[in-house]
């Protein structure tokens, strides 16, 4: 286990190989604000409200995770925030507006935007 996270032994033997895809979150009005997803396969957190998409370099499996366990796994710690933070504020705007949807932020739509 790396010091300090939850990361389970055999990903976080694996750190650094993977490739980061993106963040989303779901918005549902009905329900509230938003809704909670799927649990984290890294460490097991219960309940995500932002998700994070990473692929292993090798045998190109995805992995749904949470924040840190993003930035431990890719060895990242900038595009993961940069993408939950964008994520965030589209699920503002969709609540403002009443559009409920998928918040999706991409590292391409970092890069277009001139975050990364």
């Amino acid at each position: 286990m790396i010091e300090g996270t939850r990361v389970k032994p055999e990903l976080a033997a694996t750190a650094g190989q993977w490739e980061y895809i993106c963040c989303y979150c779901m918005v549902r009005l009905a329900s509230g604000v938003t809704t909670s997803g799927p649990d984290c396969d890294a460490c097991g957190n219960c309940n995500l409200r932002f998700v994070h998409v990473i692929q292993n370099d090798t045998d190109h499996r995805q992995l749904l995770v949470g924040l840190d366990c993003a930035s431990v796994l890719t060895e990242d710690h900038e595009t993961p925030r940069l993408a939950e933070n964008e994520t965030k504020r589209k699920e503002a705007w969709r609540i403002y507006y009443k559009k409920p949807g998928r918040c999706v932020t991409t590292v391409d739509c970092l890069i277009e935007k001139g975050k990364l």
